[in-house]
C-alpha cells in the first residue's frame, strides 16, 4: 500500500465535495478523512511490550529463552516490516538454499552466532493485525505458502523436545504454530532477522 499525502488529494476532493454535498458534506468527510487516517495507522504501526510474554505454542509450555524487555514499535512501510525503525528480512542459512534443508538444533545455532532474532511477540501482533503480514511473506515465487519462523523464543516440551514458534498467511489471516528443532528447514521456512 502507498502512502499518499492528502494535500495531494486535497483539491479534487474539495470540489467534489462541493459539488454533492455543500458545506456540511466537506465537514463530514474531513471527520471522516481524520478517522480513516487513525484506523490506517492502528493498524500498520503498533508499540509492543517485550517484557509482557508472549503466547505459548501449547499447553505445559516452557520458555527456554531469557525473557527481554523494552517497548518497541512494529511498523509496515509499504510490503515491508520495520522493527524500531530496522528492516526485518527472511534469513535463509545456506543450508536452506535451493533443495537443501537444515536441521532445526543445527540453525538455531547458526542464528544465535548470527544475531538479530525476532521475539515471538512480534508473531502475536501479526496475528491480532494481519494488516502488518508483508505480502512478500505470505508466498513464494512458484505460490507456495512461506512459514516464517521468530527464534528469539524457544520452548521446551514436558518430553525435553524443543519447539520453535512461526506463522503464515491463509484465508486473510496470519495463523500461529510451533514446529519441533529435531524437524529439517527447508527454503519455504526463512527465520524472520533483524537488517545487520
Amino acid at each position: 500500500m502507498n502512502k499518499v499525502n492528502v494535500s495531494e488529494i486535497q483539491g479534487p476532493l474539495a470540489e467534489l465535495m462541493s459539488q454533492i454535498g455543500g458545506q456540511n458534506g466537506r465537514a463530514r468527510f474531513d471527520e471522516f478523512k481524520l478517522w480513516l487516517k487513525g484506523v490506517v495507522l492502528s493498524a500498520l504501526e503498533v508499540l509492543i511490550d517485550l517484557s509482557a510474554p508472549c503466547k505459548l505454542p501449547f499447553d505445559g509450555a516452557e520458555r527456554v529463552s531469557p525473557t527481554k524487555s523494552g517497548v518497541v514499535k512494529l511498523e509496515r512501510r509499504g510490503d515491508d516490516l520495520y522493527l524500531n525503525d530496522k528492516k526485518i528480512e527472511l534469513f535463509r542459512s545456506s543450508g536452506q538454499q535451493g533443495d537443501r534443508y537444515i536441521v532445526g538444533h543445527e540453525l538455531r545455532k547458526e542464528l544465535e552466532a548470527k544475531g538479530g532474532q525476532i521475539s515471538a511477540s512480534i508473531l502475536d501482533k501479526c496475528v491480532e493485525n494481519p494488516a502488518l503480514w508483508p505480502e512478500s511473506w505470505k508466498n513464494d515465487d512458484q505460490d507456495n505458502t512461506i512459514y516464517v519462523f521468530f527464534w528469539d523464543h524457544i520452548f521446551r516440551h514436558s518430553n525435553g523436545d524443543l519447539f520453535v514458534r512461526y506463522g503464515y498467511w491463509v484465508g486473510g489471516e496470519v495463523v500461529s504454530n510451533c514446529r519441533w528443532l529435531g524437524r529439517d528447514w527447508g527454503s519455504r521456512h526463512p527465520s524472520a532477522s533483524l537488517a545487520s
